[in-house]
Order: C-alpha cells, then sequence, then structure tokens
C-alpha cells in the first residue's frame, strides 16, 4: 500500500494490513505532518480471529519513504525564520546616543536656570531691583516692596517749645543695610497735613560722605514755627538733586 503525505507529497510504502478499516493516523516521517490514513479499498474485511502484530504508533518511520515520481514537485517545508535583526553602524548608533544626551543636557539645563532664577528672583530682591530698576515696581506691584537705595532710615518726632515758640525735633539713624560701602544720600523732610499735602520741605545733609556696610550714622533736624495744620514728617531718600 502505497500512501501521500498531502502536506509534501512524500510517499511511503506499507505491508498490507497496517492501516485496517475504517483507517488510522499516520505523520510524515519528513515534515511530521499527520493525517487519517483510509484503510485500501481493495483490503479484505477482518475476520474474528488473531490479528496480526502492526505497529501502534504511527508510520514514522523513514526506511519506508519512497523516492518522488517523476515531475514530483514534493520538497521538504522549508522553515519560516524571523528576518535578521539590522543593527545600525556604530557611527549612526553614537550620533543617536550623543543627539540623546544633548536633549537631555538642554532639558537639565533649562531646568535648572528656571529653579535658579526663581530662587534668585524671591531670595535677592535687593540684588534684583539694583541690576534691573524695572524689578521694583513688579516688586511693589506683589506686595514686598525693595529697598534699592541700600539704606534704610529710623526716625522719631518730638513736638516741643522753645522760648515760646514751637519746634518740631527730628532725631534718627540712616543704616547701610548692605555688605558694600555706600556713599550716603541727602535726606528729604517733608511736612504734610490730614490730607497728605505737601506744606513745607527742606534738606538734611549727614555727617559722613560715605557709609561702610551694614554702619550707621546719626542724623537731627529741627523746624521752628511749622504750619498750625500739620499732621505728619515724612523723610526719604534724596535723588540726584538736593530737593529731589
Amino acid at each position: 500500500m502505497i500512501i501521500t503525505c498531502p502536506r509534501c507529497a512524500t510517499r511511503y510504502l506499507l505491508e498490507a494490513g497496517v492501516v485496517q478499516p475504517p483507517g488510522r493516523q499516520v505523520r510524515c516521517a519528513r515534515c511530521t505532518h499527520t493525517w487519517f490514513q483510509d484503510a485500501a479499498p481493495d483490503l479484505p474485511k477482518p475476520v474474528l480471529m488473531e490479528e496480526p502484530e502492526v505497529p501502534a504508533g504511527p508510520v514514522t518511520d523513514k526506511s519506508r519513504m519512497l523516492p518522488a515520481p517523476p515531475g514530483s514537485i514534493s520538497q521538504p517545508i522549508p522553515r519560516v525564520q524571523a528576518p535578521p535583526t539590522i543593527e545600525p553602524p556604530p557611527s549612526v548608533r553614537d550620533d543617536a546616543q550623543r543627539a540623546t544626551s544633548r536633549r537631555w543636557a538642554a532639558v537639565l539645563l533649562l531646568a535648572a536656570l528656571v529653579i535658579g532664577g526663581s530662587w534668585v528672583f524671591a531670595f535677592m530682591r535687593t540684588y534684583v531691583a539694583t541690576v534691573f530698576p524695572p524689578a521694583a515696581r513688579l516688586y511693589a506691584a506683589l506686595g514686598v516692596p525693595v529697598n534699592t537705595r541700600g539704606f534704610d532710615i529710623k526716625a522719631q518726632t518730638v513736638q516741643e517749645m522753645a522760648n515760646g515758640v514751637p519746634v518740631i525735633a527730628i532725631k534718627g539713624e540712616i543704616i547701610n543695610i548692605t555688605d558694600r560701602e555706600l556713599p550716603v544720600p541727602k535726606l528729604n523732610l517733608r511736612v504734610l497735613d490730614s490730607n497728605k499735602r505737601e506744606l513745607y520741605r527742606w534738606t538734611v545733609v549727614p555727617d559722613q560722605p560715605r557709609l561702610a556696610g551694614h554702619q550707621r550714622q546719626s542724623f537731627a533736624a529741627r523746624l521752628e514755627s511749622p504750619p498750625a495744620d500739620t499732621a505728619d514728617i515724612e523723610i526719604r531718600l534724596a535723588k540726584d538733586t538736593p530737593d529731589g
């Protein structure tokens, strides 16, 4: 009996009686395909008697394999292999790694600039406003005014009588709040009424022309016969001109 593999067309020669009715499972020794092989139609029906010994498993013996008939196109089934992974050339791979590294470096640099700039803006207000004066207006709008002149003024005002004449006596200190030596500006004193209107102004020149960092000096001023509706005395650092 000759059987043929339906997948690879390999033929096998089997002894009579190997495939009994109604048929049996067989497996191709070449491509391992398994199929149900019907018994030969001219095979006599089995008689209830001792049956010949037949192999119990599928037919896989390559010695039964017959050569392919003339003109047959039976070939072993090729194994399907995954396409090989094509690695990029080392130069291309190195360029890609360098580009990735540059992108990460740019991101980290930008983050450092944002964090550092925010810290400087928040905790070095005086320095920022001194280097970039318009920033002082921004700080003032945010409710944190900045002293860009580098000086602080502390003063108190006393009203008294001297020889029957009313006198406003002012005593105070001007303080260099920076770490560097600065020229001491003049002081503008303004007399204001209850509506903050200016009634009178004069200028005080400090004794020392310069102050070292965190150094302070005292100043004093007197105004005899102040206006009758005087309500407050305002003291400010003068600008470029004495009456700034």
